[in-house]
């Protein structure tokens, strides 16, 4: 008895060994699970808020119970990152990578975590911390990763300012990159807006005013936020505002190899497209859309369905409570078009401060009145984030009507010859032909030629020319709105039979009635006439809300994952288990769930994976 005891202990003893060097990374020993002491010492830990919640299983403070698995490719709960971060649940991801609330065991201080992960070009695997690079992607990953380390330090070295959250430590590990910061014990401003309605300006000023600043600061080394939303702007429990998700511009921006994240309501029109200049006066349209929306308590409209009808409605109450000259200013820095916005924070933080500034007085034109080029124009030439150039006075140049007297002194006139007055009438003559040229071409000829255009097969590009007249009195050609609603995006997006036209994805959203990659509405309404390239924002459905689980058993986690995800689901918890049937790796079962049951779209689904034979 007392031999097989020793016998036991011993399998027992080796048994947890293993178990302990297989949740290492053995490519990167800086990246342990936590297991053995430490884990012992912080066993007590919820790794949802990082607060003490003793043996209990669910966590009162949070909510959070013990073993609720990490989707792929996050890190497991409970990694141990450098020997002293403890790695939590995740707190918000994007294209460009993923935030995690964090413990560091050196100081016992709540912490975040951010990863660079993105999912377009990367992945990870079960009990493998490191970073799998997917093929052909390894030059666009490594570009990415020297922009999120440039930009860890430039955040670093801002750390100080009122409204940045410190930088605690960067390092390099699992084949990717980590900024640890300090953890802000505070609500998003979304919530607290919410809560509250609306700021009166005597609240909201003190707030915003170091916030501007900070970011100003920011602009002044070349750094652009691009994300600027009630969603990453934390108020603390002391009253004041911290900006975070400061990241990769290509993680906000349309057409780029991250996936864009927008904030509807806060993102500029430029951030929607390829083409759009972007710099910090990107940031100022921000900004300007977060105190809109403090003050007002709505979210402005999105920036693409306002380029076709860009005023913002104000109740006359609310309207009534904001100063004039603060109403003045926000307007400014919500100009769709970049030439008409407020470009910089310095310009926006003293047209908010000065009434004086913003006596209303009658101005011309801006295209007229800056036709020699706009002062402070972006310089498009810069990579992104960039400065704007020196603001430089508008060329004054002298009119040629000036430079010629109308009439001519009494002892300068000359007499005129028959022979001039006959070279005159002639030139009078001409010019009268080619006037009546003109007029027959434009009104005879043209709407002869428009009548006769047929019309493409479903209506997308009819061609008409209105009877409303442009600044320089000539026609102006408008096109008919195609209807968009019910057809796929796929067929939609980059189609030429639409080149007419702008059309953006501004949302996807779960619809019941219409299939998954179809549009659900339009911004303009179809077959309503527009200008060329006008900007028409479409919804696309995510399809059904409840979704079909699949039958994933007998494939690899993989292959699973993948499945699961094209239905909308994601893999959950992954247990193991012994298995004559199926082989190592593969899925034996599904955990609590049945094969062909509908569940909510975003579901996880817990499998069994078999260790192989016994």
């Amino acid at each position: 008895m007392l031999e097989c005891s020793c016998i036991e202990r011993g399998a027992m003893f080796f048994r947890a060994f293993y178990v302990t060097m297989k949740n290492h990374d053995t490519r990167n020993n800086n990246s342990p699970h936590i297991k053995g002491e430490i884990y012992m010492d912080y066993k007590g830990l919820c790794l949802g808020c990082m607060s003490n919640k003793g043996s209990s299983v669910e966590c009162p403070k949070c909510g959070y119970v013990d073993g609720t698995p990490q989707v792929l490719p996050y890190l497991e709960p409970g990694t141990l990152l450098k020997e002293k971060y403890i790695v939590g649940k995740r707190l918000h991801s994007n294209g460009e990578g993923v935030t995690y609330i964090g413990f560091d065991i050196t100081t016992n201080k709540k912490i975040t975590v951010r990863e660079y992960l993105p999912k377009t070009l990367c992945s990870r695997v079960k009990d493998n911390d490191s970073i799998i690079i997917a093929p052909g992607n390894k030059l666009v990953y490594q570009d990415y990763l020297q922009d999120f380390r440039e930009i860890g330090r430039a955040v670093t070295k801002l750390s100080s300012l009122p409204s940045i959250v410190p930088v605690i430590d960067m390092f390099e590990a699992n084949n990717t990159a980590y900024i640890v910061s300090e953890y802000v014990d505070g609500k998003p401003l979304e919530e607290i807006v919410k809560r509250a309605r609306r700021f009166t300006w005597e609240e909201a000023r003190p707030l915003f005013m170091p916030l501007i600043s900070t970011v100003n600061s920011a602009h002044s080394i070349g750094l652009v936020h691009f994300g600027i939303s009630p969603d990453n702007i934390l108020m603390t429990r002391s009253g004041t505002l911290k900006l975070i998700g400061f990241g990769s511009p290509d993680a906000h921006l349309a057409e780029t190899e991250l996936a864009p994240e927008f904030y509807d309501g806060f993102s500029a029109l430029e951030q929607y497209s390829l083409e759009g200049k972007k710099g910090k006066w990107t940031d100022v349209y921000g900004i300007s859309a977060v105190i809109f929306y403090t003050l007002t308590g709505k979210r402005p409209p999105d920036a693409v369905s306002r380029s076709y009808e860009p005023r913002l409605n104000m109740s006359a109450e609310v309207a009534q409570s904001i100063p004039t000259h603060v109403v003045t200013a926000l307007a400014g820095g919500l100009q769709v078009k970049i030439d008409a916005r407020t470009h910089s924070m310095d310009e926006l933080k003293e047209q908010l401060n000065n009434p004086i500034s913003h006596r209303i007085e009658p101005q011309p034109v801006q295209k007229s009145a800056y036709s020699d080029g706009y002062v402070d124009e972006p310089n498009y030439d810069e990579e992104i984030p960039s400065r704007i150039a020196p603001v430089r006075e508008p060329r004054r140049v002298e009119s040629p009507r000036q430079a010629v007297r109308s009439e001519p002194l009494p002892e300068e006139k000359e007499d005129i010859s028959p022979y001039k007055y006959g070279i005159m009438s002639g030139l009078i003559g001409f010019v009268v032909l080619g006037v009546i040229a003109l007029i027959c071409i434009n009104f005879i000829v043209m709407p002869m030629i428009n009548r006769n255009r047929e019309a493409e097969d479903d209506n997308t590009a009819s061609l008409y020319v209105s009877s409303d007249s442009s600044e320089d009195n000539e026609p102006k050609t408008l096109y008919q709105v195609p209807h968009l609603v019910n057809r796929e995006w796929s067929k939609v997006n980059g189609n030429s039979k639409y080149s007419n036209f702008d059309i953006r994805l501004v949302e996807e959203k779960y619809d019941e009635t219409i299939a998954e990659g179809r549009i659900i509405s339009q911004t303009v309404e179809a077959n309503s006439a527009v200008p060329q390239n006008t900007p028409i924002g479409v919804t696309v459905s995510l399809g059904s809300k409840m979704r079909t689980v699949p039958n994933i058993i007998g494939m690899t986690v993989s292959e699973a994952s993948a499945a699961l995800e094209k239905q909308g689901l994601a893999l959950g918890e992954q247990a193991e288990e012994y298995s004559d049937t199926y082989e190592m790796g593969k899925i034996i079962r599904l955990n609590g769930i049945e094969v062909g049951k509908k569940i909510q779209a975003g579901s996880m689904i817990n499998v069994v994976v078999s260790l192989g034979e016994e």
